[in-house]
């Protein structure tokens, strides 16, 4: 009976800390877009829109993600390609489309009064 009492309650102790630490930035659980390698630049002309994801109890990384075109060639034909990369939030180029997507949301928060 002890011995049964003792199991349930080391169950339950390990449950509750596992889904307590799987909701927490850094957790057992990263579920972030952006893996692998980040890109530093992309050329502005290719960029269609951009996607800012602030840090997350899924993520604990601010991630920048951009729909961007361009043309190639394939068989012969042109095509156009449209895609979503990776922005690295610490590079030059992250850094001023961070700044710029804040000073946007200061201006419209405040122009609204």
């Amino acid at each position: 009976m002890k011995q049964v009492v003792l199991i349930l309650l080391c169950a339950l102790v390990f449950g509750v800390t596992l889904t307590h630490s799987a909701g927490q930035a850094g957790g057992a659980l990263q579920r972030c877009l952006c893996r692998g390698r980040l890109l530093k630049e992309v050329k502005p002309g290719w960029i269609r829109a951009v996607n800012l994801l602030q840090p997350s109890p899924s993520c604990s990384k601010t991630e920048i993600i951009l729909t961007v075109s361009g043309k190639g060639k394939r068989k012969g034909k042109e095509i156009n390609r449209r895609s979503e990369v990776c922005l690295d939030p610490n590079g030059r180029q992250g850094q001023r489309l961070l700044k710029g997507k804040g000073s946007q949301r200061k201006s419209s928060s405040s122009s609204v009064t």
